[in-house]
Parts: C-alpha cells; sequence; structure tokens
C-alpha cells in the first residue's frame, strides 16, 4: 500500500480554481462540469484520465447523494436516514 502524499497549498489553490472554473463555464455554456473538469484536471494537476474521470465523480457524490435522500424523505416515503 502507496502512504498518502500530503496536498500542498498550491494543489488545494489549484483544485479550487478548477472547480471555480468548472462551474463559471458550465453554467455559461450550458454543459456538464465533468466536460470541463476532467480536461482541466489532466492538463494542470497532471492526473491520468481514469484518476479525472474519478475526481469528477466524487465531486458529485455528496450533493447528489443528499438531495436525492432529501427528496426521499420529504416525499413521506419514511426514509431511515442510517442508511442515507
Amino acid at each position: 500500500m502507496k502512504p498518502k502524499a500530503k496536498m500542498s497549498l498550491t494543489t488545494i489553490l489549484l483544485l479550487l480554481l478548477l472547480g471555480l472554473l468548472a462551474g463559471l463555464l458550465s453554467g455559461s455554456v450550458g454543459v456538464g462540469g465533468g466536460v470541463i473538469m476532467v480536461p482541466l484536471a489532466i492538463w494542470f494537476l497532471g492526473y491520468n484520465q481514469h484518476d479525472a474521470q474519478g475526481l469528477s465523480l466524487a465531486v458529485l457524490a455528496v450533493p447528489v447523494t443528499f438531495l436525492a435522500a432529501y427528496n426521499y424523505h420529504k416525499a413521506g416515503e419514511g426514509l431511515d436516514w442510517r442508511y442515507a
């Protein structure tokens, strides 16, 4: 198992900039953020294609999962939050 690498401040700032740029461009052009985020992660962060696609999916995991669970709960379907 590889030891975990620590993120430098530069990497964190690049990730934030990448997210803001992807959100801005996708909102302006009307395409999904992954279409913009994956190439930017490859070019600017040096990620390979699989890591860049994983980054794009990981960004969506929390908001999509939470909102889906919340809407299900709001609809009165008796959602058990321990499993959500």
